[in-house]
């Protein structure tokens, strides 16, 4: 039974309709996606996907967040039941093969972030999406046409002019596959700082770098006020902003305090893309990623808010 933008499920003789969001995989790195995307929906919402382990099943029930697996395993809590089933391990019937994306590897999520962040570049030619992005000329028309195949870049005109569609699905997208498929080639470690609140004194603006997560939203919205600090600094400028603010390699590479850095090579170029960018500051949507990915509350609550700002930003193009 559909709904504007999804499905609907009756359970039972309840009473109880559930707007629902499918998703095959639901892994921990996504939990504040997933989180946030039920929470836009009408209520109750609940996410169907083939497979959700223990620990994801744990953190997605204290973040209130109900669900159903093809394994058995469910978090179902209404006024009219109660259900709690975790531990049910994965066949090769529900373990479907992932299929690989263009738009949503590497180097697709690189140039749908530049689209994301100037709706305008995805009208320009490809040598120009190439220079903007960073991304190979070869790969520019694979990742478009991944992305009319899935409904997110529609072409019109007899000369073909390209317009991003549903903007904010994208956005939705590219906040999932960004930590898995992007991050994890842009990490240059974790730095303990000499302070307890290093972005009160470090400035990586200095070295053409800057501030995402926490700090970032922090100094956006004032809603937020920081515990852990990310940077996003061009790798030749690592050494340099780390002998300048005296930062030492944590040693066990993970964060811990607040002192802690995590630091990520900045993928992208200021001055290649149309963004009205604070200095200092991580584009919004890297932000919201950013936030997402924690799981913390007090931060999907932070990415709430600057998701509305993105959707006003994107609408006004």
């Amino acid at each position: 039974m559909p709904y504007s933008d999804g499905f609907i499920l009756e359970l039972g003789n309840t009473g109880i309709q559930y707007s629902v969001e499918l998703k095959r995989w639901a892994q921990q790195a996504n939990l504040g996606t997933i989180v946030a995307q039920l929470r836009r929906m009408p209520p109750p919402a609940l996410l169907v996907a083939d497979y959700v382990n223990p620990n994801m099943a744990d953190r997605l029930r204290e973040a209130g967040a109900q669900f159903i697996d093809a394994a058995g395993n469910a978090y179902l809590n209404e006024k009219a039941f109660f259900v709690f089933v975790k531990g049910n391990r994965k066949t090769s019937v529900h373990a479907s093969q992932r299929k690989t994306s263009r738009a949503f590897n590497s180097s697709g999520l690189k140039l749908v972030f530049s689209f994301l962040t100037d709706p305008h570049l995805v009208g320009e030619t490809y040598r120009r999406m190439a220079e903007a992005s960073g991304v190979s000329l070869g790969a520019i028309g694979w990742v478009l046409n991944d992305l009319k195949d899935k409904g997110y870049v529609r072409e019109h005109g007899k000369k073909g002019a390209r317009s991003l569609e549903n903007a904010m699905g994208l956005l939705d997208r590219w906040a999932e596959s960004f930590p898995e498929k992007l991050l994890p080639e842009l990490g240059m470690g974790h730095f303990q700082a000499t302070s307890a609140m290093p972005w009160k004194e470090i400035r990586p603006e200095l070295f053409g770098g800057c501030w995402g997560g926490e700090v970032a939203v922090s100094r956006l919205d004032n809603y937020l006020s920081p515990a852990q600090g990310t940077i996003y600094l061009p790798r030749e400028e690592l050494k340099n902003l780390v002998m300048e603010y005296k930062l030492r390699k944590s040693p066990d590479n993970s964060p811990n305090a607040s002192e802690t850095l995590q630091i990520n090579e900045k993928f992208w170029l200021d001055e290649l893309i149309n963004v009205n960018q604070t200095p200092g500051i991580a584009p919004d949507i890297l932000v919201y990623a950013d936030l997402l990915m924690t799981g913390d509350s007090r931060n999907l609550e932070a990415a709430e808010r600057l998701y509305a700002q993105i959707k006003n930003r994107i609408q006004e193009y």
